[in-house]
């Protein structure tokens, strides 16, 4: 296990979007949540050189200061995505407090003209050239926690938080339509199928599909499994990734009012519209895990996964473990401590690949802020034949 450290960004404290970009490049966005008056930045990892870069620092880009006084663009959450050429599309966040700051909320800044959050923005960014095309903010207030790109339609669709709206972006007409609210609690995923339709869930735990052809959300009866301590029935989708096929998502649950809030694994089909119930990501014998997310797909077909538990002993009480799930027998391997040695995780938001086979996890609770490289025995580590890999949404 090796961390990749964005040490010139000492105060930035979680990353909550990775991704490969099309030159095979790791990109990531790191957030400033906690100290007041940070933005986010977009790094990059270049797994041939061994060697990171700090490319865009985005508040500066959209010409939103991170002193004005307002909640700032500190986030890129769930919302980095590549297109086959080149470019990344992105939508910011929010949670980072106001400059001279020690806490935000949208509720109580809503109606307040010098601290409220202006709202999200969607944006191109061209690694290769530096080129920012800012669409413009999207709507007051409100950041996108989750995006995905349906690039043959040229559209983009995500869920606005805190509200819960779905939107969709026309790249090519440069036009956003807001189509009103899903829920109460935001899903952390939007993913798209082979023909370009868009999903998430609802916090009932029903899908929701846009129906691109037809130009509307329809609520499918396909459900995300419940898990059987929950005393709620609500539930929502925290991190989905594409099977090698593409014929369907596997996704991890979001439990609301438990403490294990991320911990069951199911896919969904996309010509059945079924849900498949995948169980527990914790091992048998496991009484429980806090968290579960970074899902993605190795060489070798197996679903790597991150599950965060409680130690007995270590330089904290919690950490993260890494584990895979063989999805033909459902069979499941801990492989290892999410630890460098010196720096080790307690939470995992997202996961990529790169085109030689290492996989890359965001981590959200270190300063530094940082990702963790793993190379599994059938990765080439940087060298040789290369399988590109590009996953439509964040």
């Amino acid at each position: 296990m090796q961390s990749v450290v964005f040490d010139k960004l000492p105060a930035h404290d979680t990353c909550w979007s990775i991704t490969t970009g099309a030159d095979g490049k790791i990109y990531a966005g790191a957030c400033g949540e906690i100290t007041g008056g940070l933005g986010v930045f977009i790094v990059s990892y270049d797994p041939d050189r061994d060697e990171h870069q700090y490319l865009l620092e985005v508040s500066c880009a959209l010409n939103e200061p991170v002193d004005s006084g307002r909640a700032t663009q500190s986030k890129i959450h769930g919302c980095m995505v590549p297109a086959s050429t080149g470019e990344l599309y992105c939508a910011t966040h929010a949670s980072g407090p106001p400059i001279g700051h020690a806490v935000w909320r949208p509720w109580n800044t809503w109606d307040d003209d010098q601290r409220m959050f202006s709202g999200f923005h969607i944006f191109m960014f061209d690694p290769q050239t530096g080129e920012v095309d800012d669409f413009g903010c999207m709507s007051p207030n409100e950041g996108s926690r989750a995006m995905a790109l349906a690039e043959d339609r040229g559209l983009l669709y995500g869920v606005t938080w805190p509200r819960d709206h779905w939107y969709v972006y026309d790249i090519r007409k440069r036009e956003y339509r807001d189509f009103g609210r899903l829920s109460d609690v935001n899903p952390q995923s939007v993913w798209v199928d082979p023909e370009g339709n868009g999903y998430t869930s609802t916090d009932m735990g029903y899908i929701v599909k846009y129906d691109a052809d037809r130009d509307r959300l329809i609520q499918l009866d396909a459900r995300i499994p419940l898990v059987e301590s929950a005393p709620s029935p609500q539930r929502t989708v925290y991190d989905t990734v594409p099977s090698p096929d593409g014929k369907s998502i596997y996704g991890v649950a979001w439990n609301m009012h438990t403490y294990a809030f991320c911990e069951h694994l199911f896919r969904f089909d996309f010509d059945t519209e079924r849900m498949h119930d995948l169980g527990r990501a914790a091992d048998d014998g496991e009484e429980w895990i806090s968290m579960c997310g970074g899902l993605v797909f190795g060489w070798d077909g197996w679903l790597y996964y991150s599950k965060t538990k409680q130690k007995d002993h270590g330089r904290l009480p919690w950490t993260v473990f890494l584990s895979k799930l063989n999805p033909e027998t459902l069979v499941k391997e801990e492989i290892c401590p999410m630890d460098d040695g010196e720096w080790q995780s307690e939470d995992i938001a997202k996961a990529t690949r790169d085109f030689h086979g290492n996989l890359y996890f965001a981590d959200t609770n270190n300063r530094p802020v940082r990702i963790y490289k793993y190379s599994p025995e059938n990765s080439n580590n940087g060298g040789g034949d290369t399988e590109r890999y590009l996953r439509p949404w964040g």
